[in-house]
């Protein structure tokens, strides 16, 4: 154990994801310009592929830059999705103001959570059937698939690097074990139909 952690100390302090960390700490309130530095990466990571850059790097610095597209999503997710409790709390207050005069006696707090309820109710389904939610929901679903699959191409690489089992590896032993038990348990049958052929 101790000589795999030395292994990836090594891979680690050899690779980009120190300059990645620090381009962040750079930044430690977020990256305004996300799309820039994501871009930037891209293109270095999608580059001529040199002798002296590891393939694990060119994958963490794709999972890098998709991190940060992420992030950006779900900024811009975050803005459209906040809009409507915004003109619900507006709406709120201007029935609550109107219902409040002296004319017509204050609601109790049963009749003001249902009308905050119905009000903000509105407001969100409205919210959602328009196009800028739409497209900032699909764009951000998009971003974390797209973060996903750079995150296991790292994972993959990493064990491939220490001579770990990866998940497609997993995943080929499952399917040959559930091949397997299909195959037993179609060879029990027959061995059963067999013996009540033969007690007939």
């Amino acid at each position: 154990m101790a000589e795999s952690s030395n292994r990836m100390v090594e891979a680690w302090s050899g690779s980009m994801a120190p300059f990645m960390l620090a381009r962040l700490s750079e930044k430690p309130a977020g990256f305004g310009d996300g799309n820039e530095l994501s871009a930037a990466i891209e293109r270095m990571a999608q580059g001529p592929r040199l002798a002296d850059v590891w393939d694990i790097d060119r994958k963490m610095a794709l999972a890098f830059g998709a991190w940060i597209e992420m992030r950006q999503r779900l900024a811009s997710y975050n803005a459209v999705a906040s809009a409507p409790w915004t003109e619900a709390s507006k709406r709120f207050l201007e029935t609550m103001s109107a219902a409040g005069t002296s004319e017509t006696p204050a609601p109790d707090w049963r009749e003001a959570f249902a009308k905050w309820s119905e009000i903000s109710n509105e407001e969100l389904i409205r919210n959602q059937r328009t196009d800028g939610f739409l497209q900032a929901q699909k764009e951000l679903l998009q971003a974390g698939l797209q973060l996903r699959s750079r995150q296991d191409d790292v994972a993959e690489a990493a064990s491939a690097m220490f001579g770990l089992p990866t998940r497609k590896d997993f995943d080929d032993v499952t399917r040959q074990l559930t091949e397997l038990r299909r195959e037993v348990r179609a060879l029990a049958r027959q061995v059963r139909d067999q013996k009540i052929e033969g007690a007939l």
